[in-house]
Order: structure tokens, then C-alpha cells, then sequence
């Protein structure tokens, strides 16, 4: 979430300073897709290696010290870097290949009230359900919620 005072940072402004960052060093000839993208698995790993042994994790860290938050703040920023680093190379708009992604998702997964878990008792849960015909022509008793048996 942006702060009142302080600016989203874009993909774009990530890029522009990591095309800068390269050519400083010298660094643009070393960049093919595929060392971009092993350099790209490599942070991947690295970004494993903080959650490999602790379980379970609640959301938003409540339990991390301010020093591991920071750690994975790095790790996470060396991921999104060469992720943007790679796009670049390949030419991809990273940004509307993201949004087209969410649109192809969206009408994969179209949204199901069935899974809705804000729906406070199992009365809404049920009242929510969609059912459909099965095989024989009735509704599906066991997406219903109710038992399947011989002359129910």
C-alpha cells in the first residue's frame, strides 16, 4: 500500500535502473535470457532457504524479527529484479503480460460462492451452492452437503 507523500514504484522505473546498473559495470553481455533466468532460479533458492524450516507461516509475519523481515525483503527484490531483468531481455511487457494473465485466469477460474469463506454460518454456505444435474437427471446430493445412499 503507497503512503500519502510517497510514489508507487513501477515496473518500468525497476527496469530503467537495472539497465543502468548493468551498463555501468559492463555488466550487459553477460544478460542472455538463459543466464537471466539461472541467475533468476538461483534467488528463487535463496528465497526458499528462509522459509525451509519454519513451518507454517501466519500471514503478515507476526513472529519475525526485524532482521529476517529485511532479509526477505532482499531476497524478494533480487526475484522481482531478475524477473524484470529477464522480461527486458525477451522484450515481454511484463506489466500487460501480468494484467492479461489475471483476465485469462478470470475466466478459467470465474469466481464460485461456493468457496466464498466470508459467508458467516453453513446455512448461507448451502443457500449459496450451485447445483447441477447429474447423470441421472437429479440434483447432486453430495455437492448438496447431504448423504448419498441407497434409497435416499
Amino acid at each position: 500500500m503507497v503512503k500519502e507523500g510517497e510514489q508507487s514504484v513501477s515496473l518500468d522505473l525497476l527496469r530503467e535502473k537495472m539497465v543502468d546498473f548493468a551498463k555501468e559495470r559492463g555488466w550487459g553481455h553477460f544478460h542472455s535470457p538463459r543466464n537471466l533466468l539461472l541467475a533468476l532460479v538461483g534467488e528463487v533458492g535463496e528465497l526458499s532457504e528462509i522459509f525451509q524450516w519454519k513451518g507454517e507461516v501466519a500471514r503478515g509475519l507476526p513472529d519475525w524479527k526485524d532482521e529476517e523481515r529485511i532479509h526477505l525483503g532482499e531476497e524478494l527484490s533480487d526475484v522481482l529484479l531478475y524477473l524484470v531483468q529477464l522480461s527486458d531481455t525477451c522484450c515481454i511487457d511484463l506489466g500487460k503480460a501480468a494484467l492479461r494473465k489475471i483476465q485469462l485466469n478470470a475466466q478459467k477460474y470465474p469466481p464460485n460462492p461456493c468457496n466464498n469463506l466470508s459467508l458467516k454460518t453453513e446455512e448461507e454456505a448451502a443457500a449459496a451452492r450451485v447445483f447441477e444435474d447429474d447423470d441421472d437427471g437429479d440434483y447432486d446430493r453430495a455437492a448438496a452437503g447431504q448423504e448419498v445412499g441407497k434409497g435416499v
